[in-house]
């Protein structure tokens, strides 16, 4: 028996799974009329229960242990998977996009862990948390998302640690370049992603507009438009099996990882997943050579816009 926190990405895609292979699932989404809930609905599993779950809602929160615990004779695991990103550079950036990014990825995974631990002790069951490569390395443009999957892991690992004395298991799963097969960019958050851009422009000051220029701003978004096509294109549930694999595995092994890496993206290699994998071996000034040609954040702002 488990809790899936929703969307229409990994969240989405573990809960049928795990419901096909005879899991009870309870899968929290944040709209039950949505349109990822929906296509849960739609799939007509009998063991397969939506869950409203905000996971910056104590309430919903509190709502969703209750009937777990009504409705269940106990909980083996916790798929925490909650994710959500405004991209833009640091100066750019809203404080308020900053505090909604960490209430969503990190104290929503938190909360969520605090929530349903003490079940997952009784059945000294699995906690799984969803991170990212992104929380290895450092990245230009996504300061706002990596502080928070930087956060995730050391929380992962604290926890660990903390819950071993009783035999809980607690795992991280860090999906490379999956994005062009989750809803990170599908029409809705791409509309979402415009707002947020628009306020950051409206938010900057006259210095600032004047050394940045409305271009250089709106990159973020037209990299997001890009990667939008590659999502339509995208046939999710195939492109997803891996992390799916890791998922499973990290709730049934009598030994799961600690981590779980597991690479993505379109072509014969992740290079996120590249990163993340050298970037603690290497001194910043080769690390931050790499990843400045890979971005091109070394370029005048006049030679990244035209």
């Amino acid at each position: 028996m488990g809790l899936v926190y929703n969307y229409e990405g990994f969240g989405h895609f573990i809960s049928i799974r795990l419901a096909k292979d005879g899991f009870i699932v309870y899968a929290g989404v944040l709209d039950l009329n949505g349109k990822g809930a929906n296509k849960l609905k739609d799939r007509k599993l009998p063991n397969l229960h939506l869950v409203q779950l905000d996971v910056t809602n104590s309430v919903q929160i509190q709502e969703a242990v209750n009937r777990v615990q009504k409705t269940s004779g106990g909980l083996w695991g916790v798929i925490n998977n909650a994710g959500f990103g405004i991209p833009g550079d640091i100066e750019f950036c809203l404080l308020d996009h900053y505090r909604k990014c960490q209430e969503v990825n990190l104290n929503g995974q938190i909360a969520i862990v605090k929530a349903f631990l003490p079940m997952i002790r009784k059945s000294k069951g699995r906690i799984v948390n969803v991170s990212s490569v992104m929380g290895r390395f450092p990245w230009p443009g996504r300061s706002n998302y990596v502080i928070t999957k930087h956060g995730i892991e050391t929380m992962t690992d604290s926890l660990r640690l903390e819950m071993a004395k009783f035999g809980v298991g607690v795992s991280m799963i860090e999906p490379g370049a999956f994005s062009h097969a989750t809803g990170f960019c599908s029409d809705e958050l791409c509309k979402q992603l415009k707002k947020y851009v628009d306020d950051m422009w409206n938010a900057s000051t006259p210095e600032m507009k004047e050394t940045y220029g409305e271009k250089y701003a709106y990159l973020v978004y037209q990299m997001f438009l890009e990667f939008n096509a590659d999502y339509k294109e995208a046939n999710a549930e195939k492109v997803l099996v891996p992390i799916m694999d890791a998922m499973v595995d990290s709730l049934v092994n009598i030994r799961p990882k600690p981590r779980y890496l597991v690479p993505g993206g379109t072509g014969l290699y992740d290079i996120f997943a590249l990163y993340a994998i050298f970037n603690p071996y290497l001194p910043e000034f080769i690390s931050d050579f790499i990843i400045s040609r890979h971005t091109g954040c070394y370029k005048s702002i006049a030679e990244q816009t035209k």
